[in-house]
């Protein structure tokens, strides 16, 4: 990213933030997206399990392939994180709003004309850097995980 200079057009801050909140938003939408999805899977496929062991009772294929899709799916919850960026990125969004809302109003932080700028920007940048933070915790559990099964 190229570095700002004090001759950056008016709006840069609230670009940022606009942009931040856009990313989040979508971000968001679509972890919710999958997480609902995974487990209206996983709860159609545990229910048809028994199902399909009932009407063929002499065959268990179906039912062992449904299981093993089930664990694929429960699998890929683990890897994916879906309902965790969900939240996260939820809450980076609506901490962005926030702070765009008292951009755009002149409440405090933001009264004084000359910091705002600097304020709104530092504040976006502080908000991505926490969800960050928790982003790269989620993501350094999962080798420790694997090294306690070992």
């Amino acid at each position: 990213m190229a570095s700002i200079s004090s001759d950056e057009p008016a709006g840069y801050a609230l670009r940022v933030a606009d942009d931040s909140y856009t990313w989040y938003r979508g971000a968001a939408i679509k972890a919710r997206r999958h997480y609902r999805l995974s487990e209206i899977l996983q709860l159609l496929i545990s229910a048809a399990i028994p199902v399909s062991a009932v009407m063929n009772p002499n065959d268990a294929k179906a039912p062992a392939i449904l299981g093993a899709i089930l664990v694929v799916l429960t699998g890929l919850k683990s890897i994916f994180h879906w309902q965790d960026d969900y939240l996260r990125f939820s809450a980076a969004r609506e901490a962005v709003e926030a702070e765009r809302r008292l951009y755009l109003t002149g409440a405090e932080p933001y009264a004084d004309l000359s910091t705002k700028d600097q304020t709104l920007a530092a504040a976006v940048t502080r908000i991505e850097r926490q969800e960050m933070e928790v982003w790269t915790k989620i993501a350094a559990k999962q080798p420790e995980s694997k090294d306690r099964n070992e």
